[in-house]
């Protein structure tokens, strides 16, 4: 999910209601937010397998923490894959139920 970067601008106008920059920012945040969480479920960012790779390299406070998950596009069959204690994991792709 792609979280709009906060831009440190004027927040409300003088007569107290939000500026229109403000107003695009909620509107953008919130889309974001709806597009990757929902009743209907959530929605797993998806990246190629090169690009994960890129991911897991990051290090430091750009590292993803345990339990972060892709679906991995150009994997046969494509593939849920999760961190798990540092490492890689890939969900089976058994039917459901």
């Amino acid at each position: 999910m792609n979280i709009p970067t906060f831009a440190n601008i004027q927040f409300v106008e003088e007569n107290g209601y939000l500026t229109k920059a403000m107003l695009n920012y909620i509107d953008e945040l919130n889309q974001a937010l709806q597009n990757g969480l929902s009743d209907n479920g959530w929605t797993l960012p998806q990246v190629t397998a090169a690009q994960l790779t890129e991911i897991f390299a990051l290090t430091g406070n750009r590292e993803m923490p345990n339990g972060t998950m892709w679906y991995v596009t150009d994997a046969v069959p494509p593939v849920v894959v999760i961190k798990i204690d540092g490492a890689l994991r890939k969900v089976t792709t058994t039917p459901y139920p």
